[in-house]
């Protein structure tokens, strides 16, 4: 049964612009060391990393709470599809989710079922 949905978009640009004013600072609060390690390897980051920022907004929406950026981890599996951690939810939720980044825009949906 589906317990919450959540969608969000990013402006890379403006994503991009915050991360070059905060640096480190704001990547360390956002972003775990696994995230960090994938995102900034990549030829564009600032996508990668505006598409995980998403990803946990949309986490937060679905399952109705914020938390905090850290206990929300978006890793990839094997075969390259995105997938989510979340530190101290119980385990009757099961969550997915969906990551896009294209031009100017990051963007991700996140679903919460409860199992």
């Amino acid at each position: 049964m589906i317990h919450g949905t959540g969608i969000d978009v990013v402006d890379i640009s403006r994503f991009k612009k915050a991360l070059e004013r905060w640096g480190d600072r704001m990547k360390e609060r956002l972003f775990t060391e696994e995230e960090l390690r994938y995102c900034l390897r990549q030829k564009f980051p600032e996508r990668h990393l505006a598409a995980r920022f998403a990803a946990k907004e949309s986490v937060f929406k679905a399952l109705g709470m914020a938390l905090p950026f850290k206990d929300v981890e978006i890793i990839r599996e094997a075969g390259g599809r995105p997938s989510v951690r979340v530190k101290g939810i119980g385990k009757d939720l099961r969550l997915s989710v969906s990551l896009s980044h294209d031009g100017s825009l990051g963007a991700a949906q996140a679903i919460v079922e409860r199992t």
